[in-house]
């Protein structure tokens, strides 16, 4: 596909009409992407709040997006910071039915997106957005018996740690919704964690049991791999069972939702050459399967 043609697909998805609107950026503003064979990269930067072309506050989080070219890379044009205000020129996004219907999907409520076009006016100093900046770097936290979590707003999320004597385990906890800016809590999330670290011990042996049930075949592949790269004429290492596996993996990170799912991520002791185990658990703590990732 040419560059130009990229340029009409971006376009279609767009309003022909240019609306002019502040806008507070997010925390991520730098962001792009190209898949397959693509010449140009979409470049987009989050949206905290903004005030729309009739003045009116609006607080939904949405986006800017745009093309740009491998020579624009070092600032993407824009050269957008995070948690800054612009008066830009944009349109609004119109998702075409047609085109989700084809993969069925539902269409997606875009109403805040938008294609940048121009930047109007540098580090704007709006009131209402200033109260918003001011309001979404505040700090949560949280301190519990488990350990203490600090909210992560770009992500919704609450973070920390859980000390155990073979290592921490670093854990995510996602914010309840609805959220209120400002007293965003993780209950759901936290009540899952708290029944799991009640019987630790025991999940944890049944997740690394699963893992091993899942993966040792495809650990004893690696290692033959291994083997016929280092072409080392010393005896071949004994094959990893089940017993050897589900012993040498620990749970470092587990990412736990509102609806009690959850993803359990262990190290590999060099099992898949330093690539992480991902587990990952159904509300009912079925497990649902496993593999490598990184």
């Amino acid at each position: 596909m040419s560059g130009d043609q990229e340029r009409l697909d971006f376009e279609k998805r767009y309003a022909s009409d240019t609306v002019e609107i502040t806008v507070l950026t997010g925390q991520h503003t730098g962001g792009a992407g190209k898949a397959g064979g693509a010449i140009l990269w979409t470049a987009s930067a989050d949206v905290l709040a903004y005030r729309d072309e009739n003045d009116s506050e609006v607080t939904e989080s949405g986006r800017l997006s745009w093309l740009a070219t491998d020579e624009q890379r070092d600032t993407w044009i824009h050269d957008l910071k995070p948690l800054t205000q612009y008066v830009v020129r944009a349109r609004r996004a119109t998702p075409d039915p047609a085109e989700y219907a084809k993969y069925k999907l539902p269409v997606p409520d875009l109403s805040h997106h938008f294609a940048l076009d121009e930047v109007v006016e540098r580090d704007v100093q709006n009131r209402f957005l200033l109260g918003w900046r001011d309001q979404w770097i505040r700090p949560v936290s949280m301190s519990t018996d488990i350990g203490d979590f600090e909210l992560d707003r770009a992500f919704g999320w609450f973070s920390g740690l859980i000390t155990r004597d073979d290592g921490d385990i670093s854990v995510t906890l996602a914010v309840d919704e609805p959220t209120v800016l400002g007293a965003e809590t993780c209950r759901a999330s936290f009540a899952c964690l708290q029944a799991l670290v009640a019987d630790l011990p025991g999940i944890d042996a049944r997740w690394r049991a699963f893992a091993a049930e899942k993966l040792t075949d495809l650990a004893n592949d690696w290692q033959e791999d291994a083997q016929e790269d280092e072409q080392d004429e010393a005896a071949p290492e004994a094959p990893i069972t089940a017993d050897t596996f589900a012993r040498r993996i620990r749970l470092r990170e587990l990412s736990i939702d509102a609806d009690g799912s959850m993803t359990a991520y262990y190290d590999d002791d060099e099992l898949f050459w330093g690539h992480v185990i991902l587990i990952e658990v159904a509300a009912d703590g079925t497990l649902g399967d496993a593999s490598i990732a990184g």
